[in-house]
């Protein structure tokens, strides 16, 4: 069967892996380093649970450990090996607490690292790689769902320090984004280990702009039954500084007071907008409409524009999808088909993109959806670094448009494995298109005859089909 997504980067995983070891064995070694968790309250029970390690001071530490040219590609690949100007290799992360990140499987994907010193930057990433990739990344997302078969919630903050602190004074279902928004990779992969998410962000400008972003992303993942919460810290504060000074109970009673979704949207809405005035509630009527109507269907949808008619005094109407019968054709609308699944690994992780190999056995598919997934693939190909906004706005007005939106909020447990979902999807497809030909060329036979070449294809697709 042929592999349309390049090899599964088995050495990858055993390299990172290797490298965790390294770090670790540094940081039991290393007794600056030691302290300087001491000091931030880190024990040495956390420091073991979330593999804690320090890349030491020096530009050939880790490179050292990995003597042959090939691997050290492989370095350069997964991002812990540099290359300057003039061609010498040299450590991405030095003089640095290590953090691992870990994939839902708990293989290692990537590292942070925090500065001992006063160096810039304090923080630092892994870059973009084969396996890592920061869009739908979650920090300590393993580690909280192996503390606990059943995680109630997950709060999501905005650092590593923060997680660990966390941990440190036993709140152990902590989550952090890597240096980057919340996305709807982020919120897809919180939401399939847990129904209540609860978004924790500085109390400032920066903090309530994030929050919204977050919120936004959420909205068309917000199926019945699902929770959210927003919560703000004090100035000055992050969840790392408030539960070092005020303590686990503080800490808790924010958590318990944080805005609920709705809540959240209705008062960022309202934030320019004078309610108590007939214009002003007509605009607010004008900005929410097309926001809440992202919500999916369901009684959750009709009670936050029930909330919205409460606060403008008039009724307001919005669209609704039909449920039509089960055994209505449309009803087909809703299977996990091969193409549908690999549309939506690709929304869900679109840098596999770039792992497809060849799409020219997609070209005479006839399949519905294909066009889609070819022009999907195409544009993620070409700009890799497009974001889903850009791409929806792409397909703005097109049949095309619907269908994306639709997708970016479907979460079959297929998904869970995007990268796998892709190969199957598009193994299948090959599948079903050398079928397809192969039929249509025996019926030509049969009243038309073929010719050489098609016999010659003929003959290999048949070959193809029982290798």
């Amino acid at each position: 069967e042929t592999n349309y997504i390049k090899n599964d980067h088995q050495n990858l995983y055993i390299l990172l892996e290797q490298a965790n070891v390294y770090f670790q064995k540094n940081l039991r070694h290393t007794q600056h380093a030691i302290n300087y968790l001491k000091n931030r309250g880190v024990s040495g029970e956390i420091a073991a649970k979330y593999d804690l390690g320090y890349a030491a001071d020096g530009f050939e530490n880790l490179l050292k450990q990995f003597d042959s040219a090939a691997t050290q590609e492989q370095l350069i690949e997964i991002g812990l090996i540099k290359k300057n100007d003039k061609g010498s290799l040299y450590d991405r992360f030095r003089n640095r607490i290590v953090f691992p990140i870990k994939d839902r499987r708990g293989r290692v994907i990537g590292f942070g690292g925090r500065i001992l010193d006063d160096a810039v930057p304090k923080y630092l990433n892994s870059p973009e790689t084969p396996v890592f990739h920061k869009s739908d990344a979650l920090y300590g997302l393993y580690e909280a769902r192996k503390s606990s078969n059943a995680v109630k919630s997950l709060i999501v903050v905005e650092g590593y320090m923060d997680v660990i602190a966390l941990a440190q004074h036993g709140i152990e279902n902590v989550v952090a984004t890597l240096g980057t928004a919340t996305t709807s990779q982020h919120i897809l992969q919180l939401y399939r280990c847990t129904q209540e998410i609860v978004f924790c962000f500085d109390g400032d400008r920066a903090g309530k702009e994030a929050a919204w972003r977050a919120a936004q992303q959420t909205i068309p993942l917000f199926k019945d039954g699902l929770e959210a919460k927003f919560l703000f810290l004090p100035q000055g504060e992050d969840p790392d500084s408030l539960i070092r000074s005020r303590g686990k109970e503080i800490f808790l009673q924010y958590v318990a007071e944080g805005d609920s979704l709705s809540n959240f949207i209705f008062s960022k809405l309202s934030e320019d907008v004078d309610i108590r005035t007939p214009s002003g509630k007509a605009r607010l009527a004008q900005i929410a409409k097309p926001l809440l109507e992202k919500f999916p269907n369901g009684v959750f949808k009709k009670l936050v524009f029930e909330e919205l008619e409460k606060k403008v005094g008039a009724p307001i109407h919005y669209g609704v999808t039909t449920t039509k019968p089960k055994n209505s054709r449309s009803s087909s609308n809703n299977k996990a088909t091969p193409v549908r699944l690999a549309v939506a690994a690709l929304l869900c992780q679109p840098s596999l993109a770039l792992e497809v190999e060849s799409i020219s056995h997609l070209e005479n598919c006839e399949l519905s959806g294909v066009p889609l997934l070819i022009k999907i693939l195409k544009t993620w190909k070409q700009e890799p670094a497009l974001t889903h906004a850009a791409l929806i706005e792409r397909f703005r007005n097109q049949p095309e448009e619907q269908q994306i939106q639709k997708l970016m909020s479907w979460n079959p447990p297929e998904l869970a494995e995007p990268k796998q979902a892709l190969e199957d999807a598009l193994s299948w497809i090959e599948r079903k298109t050398q079928s397809s030909r192969v039929q249509e060329l025996i019926d030509k036979q049969s009243t038309d005859g073929l010719s050489e070449d098609e016999r010659q294809e003929f003959k290999n697709l048949l070959h193809q089909k029982a290798s």
